[in-house]
């Protein structure tokens, strides 16, 4: 049966966004959305997949309100996008995440639940459990400049689920993470999914996305060329598209 639009987490309709490039001229508008519409069904893994600069961040970054769209429509939990009270509901993870070397993750952790909110023994009890649920206990007390990118990677999730978010939206997840280090993601992505949360992930590593994902949106110069199932052929289906895109576009 199909679902229904009650159960859709995210909704975008028609979204426009464009960037002034300063110029000697004066600059130019450059479109990075141009008309994006897709959807996010409750306890979906939803992956948007392009090359570097088609968009995905600018879309990501629309979704979560970090900037405003020109025109178009978010919808969070069928609720106006721009709803500041639907951040709570809601997990992030930066494509280049900012940690302070100087910090433990206990200490990074404790900051952010403090400015999401959390207070006393709840937030003691859920550092706990994130610490736990990525592997980051015995690394509690030490400081970030010594730990690996994967590490870093584990800790940015940690604080994406430290609000028990229903919702998590991860920007390149894996980039530039070792074979192990991708492994460790996967696992948290699909044990998050068995918990009954949702996922938007982007990425340019169709290998991961193929194992991942239950849904995939490509992307590129800021349209929506494909949703689709991944499939053996993904990569090569990818390529194709956007090779039919960008000869559509000069003809």
């Amino acid at each position: 049966m199909a679902r229904s639009e009650k159960d859709e987490i995210l909704r975008l309709k028609e979204v426009y966004k464009s960037f002034l490039q300063p110029s000697i001229f004066g600059g130019t508008l450059t479109k990075a959305l141009n008309g994006v519409s897709f959807s996010v069904k409750k306890n979906e893994v939803f992956s948007l997949i392009g090359l570097n600069g088609s968009g995905k961040t600018t879309c990501i970054k629309t979704i979560l309100g970090l900037t405003s769209a020109d025109s178009g429509e978010v919808s969070l939990f069928n609720s106006d996008g721009s709803d500041p009270r639907l951040r709570s509901r809601l997990g992030y993870l930066p494509e280049i995440p900012y940690f302070k070397g100087d910090f433990t993750p206990l200490e990074m952790l404790s900051f952010w639940g403090r400015l999401s909110g959390l207070r006393g023994n709840y937030l003691r009890e859920r550092i706990d459990t994130v610490l736990g649920y990525t592997s980051l206990t015995q690394h509690a007390r030490k400081k970030l400049k010594g730990f690996s990118r994967g590490m870093l990677q584990r800790l940015g999730i940690a604080q994406t689920l430290l609000s028990d978010a229903e919702f998590l939206i991860l920007d390149e997840p894996m980039g530039g993470l070792d074979p192990r280090g991708m492994a460790d993601i996967r696992r948290f992505i699909q044990e998050i999914k068995e918990e009954g949360r949702t996922i938007l992930f982007s990425s340019h590593i169709i290998s991961e996305v193929e194992k991942l994902a239950d849904r995939v949106a490509m992307i590129h110069q800021g349209r929506i060329i494909k949703i689709t199932s991944p499939h053996e052929n993904l990569e090569e289906d990818f390529l194709r598209r956007i090779e039919k895109a960008e000869k559509d576009l000069n003809d």
